[in-house]
């Protein structure tokens, strides 16, 4: 697989992912040495509460479609030239990374167990937006 479409996977799908509801285009950059294209770090990445378990984005995902659900996802997947078994590994790539890392990266920037108790399940791997 080209490094190109790597990256491409990586910036939809990555950000997506982590499921925030605050999103805009720089998220999605990449920078291009010349060879490869690599992402550009993160902005404006803050989680806030949610009453509900219904997100959106501020980016259009598919068509008019701004929910955060994976199932709006792999409606795009074929956009970005993925199967819906690439997009699928993507999917259970991130969602496993996420699990795996939740409490070192909390720990590491010193999140208190209260938020860390809010986010996880409502802004983090939020059912609703686990629908597939």
């Amino acid at each position: 697989m080209s490094k190109l479409l790597r990256s491409i996977k990586c910036i939809v799908y990555g950000t997506y992912k982590s499921l925030m509801c605050y999103e805009h285009a720089r998220n999605h950059a990449a920078f291009w040495d010349g060879h490869q294209l690599s992402l550009t770090p993160a902005y404006d990445i803050c989680p806030q509460g949610r009453s509900g378990g219904e997100a959106t984005q501020a980016m259009l995902i598919h068509g008019d479609n701004r929910f955060s659900q994976l199932a709006v996802c792999m409606k795009a997947a074929s956009t970005f030239l993925l199967t819906p078994q690439n997009a699928t590994d993507i999917f259970d790539h991130q969602i496993d990374v996420i699990e795996k890392n939740w409490q070192r990266v909390c720990d590491e920037a010193n999140v208190s167990q209260v938020d860390k108790n809010l986010w996880w399940r409502r802004q983090f791997l939020n059912p609703y937006s686990l629908a597939r």
